[in-house]
């Protein structure tokens, strides 16, 4: 065969080569938009039919050089298929051994088997690499709590937010290790000192969150542990708008917290639209007598109640009261002052 005609052949292979591989990764990256989407919102809307097709192995690698494999791993651990999540995972650690992700995930599963060991390494490292990541913050401090019995524990979480207190915006950084040290340790004197010094720092911050942690502190790990799962459940019930079971669990969350008015005011709320009058009124005057709400929402229910058994001079001065408030319903965006003056405009 003569030179030039193994020239074209070369040529026209290298082109069509060429193409296949741009195919490849037109291809890859349109499915990739819908991945990255799902990942960046902690999301697993992409249908198994779609991802299932993504050819991870070329390219291997998103155009922000996340490897794909974790991509397709997220949906394999929501399908609970945690052995080829995890090969999967091995696999992107080396396509792309820098930012980190791949560890970060393996550490999670480690932890969620109970496998403290291999989820203190990869989290470790995951942090050391990348320490003002959040989500490698998040699981290493998590798995530090884990270990909280560890001699070392509390020294190494020390070590760790000492490279993360003087970062810009480093506030998630300070809850973090607030909420991590409050679990560790048994000092409440260094639990409050930090919040103290935090206040000092971020005087702006949501009070709320510093309320959280000091109440934590007050009432006691296990207690606080306590709380937030009938809490929890209680909210969940109320969502479904299962008032009775609601007002069982929020009974047993003040059990472990009588510091927490919201919960007072889920349990009247509950008392309420199940029919309990009496118990719903005691409810509502125990948040308003012995709590300093600003936002307006008991006013507003205990209003509605007195106007719905008759007492409506009483309701609508209720009423009034959430009003000047400018209550404002979380969820239904219902305005106090449109229902004050759709009731009360002639009393």
């Amino acid at each position: 065969m003569k030179p030039k005609n193994i020239f074209k052949i070369f040529i026209v292979a290298f082109l069509i080569s060429n193409v296949f591989v741009n195919i490849k990764a037109y291809n890859s990256s349109f499915f990739q938009a819908y991945l990255l989407y799902d990942f960046n919102n902690d999301s697993y809307q992409v249908p198994y039919e779609i991802y299932n097709k993504l050819d991870y192995n070329f390219p291997n690698l998103t155009q922000t050089a996340l490897p794909i494999k974790i991509l397709k791993a997220r949906y394999l651990l929501d399908l609970d298929s945690v052995s080829q999540a995890k090969s999967l995972l091995f696999d992107a650690s080396k396509a792309n051994p820098y930012i980190m992700a791949a560890e970060d995930m393996l550490a999670k599963i480690y932890l969620q088997e109970n496998n403290l060991d291999s989820a203190y390494l990869l989290s470790k490292v995951a942090f050391n690499k990348m320490p003002n990541v959040d989500i490698h913050r998040n699981t290493y401090f998590n798995v530090l709590r884990s270990l909280k019995d560890s001699i070392s524990v509390e020294p190494e979480l020390d070590n760790a937010f000492m490279r993360l207190k003087n970062l810009r915006y480093s506030q998630k950084h300070w809850y973090d290790y607030i909420y991590s040290k409050s679990i560790i340790t048994d000092s409440t004197t260094t639990i409050t000192s930090l919040i103290n010094q935090f206040k000092e720092r971020f005087p702006d911050e949501d009070p709320k969150i510093i309320e959280e942690l000091k109440n934590r502190i007050e009432i006691g790990s296990q207690a606080f542990t306590l709380f937030s799962f009938y809490s929890a459940i209680g909210d969940d019930y109320f969502l479904k708008e299962d008032y009775i079971n609601s007002s069982n669990y929020y009974e047993q969350a003040i059990d472990y917290n009588q510091d927490n008015y919201i919960i007072y005011e889920n349990l009247a709320i509950s008392y309420d639209l199940s029919n309990r009058t009496d118990k719903a009124l005691e409810m509502y005057d125990l948040v308003l007598n012995n709590f300093k709400t600003t936002n307006g929402r008991a006013e507003f229910y205990k209003g509605l109640l007195l106007v719905r058994i008759g007492q409506n001079e009483l309701g609508c001065d209720y009423l009034r009261k959430s009003s000047n408030k400018n209550y404002v319903g979380n969820n239904t965006k219902i305005r106090a002052s449109e229902v004050f003056v759709g009731l009360c405009a002639n009393n």
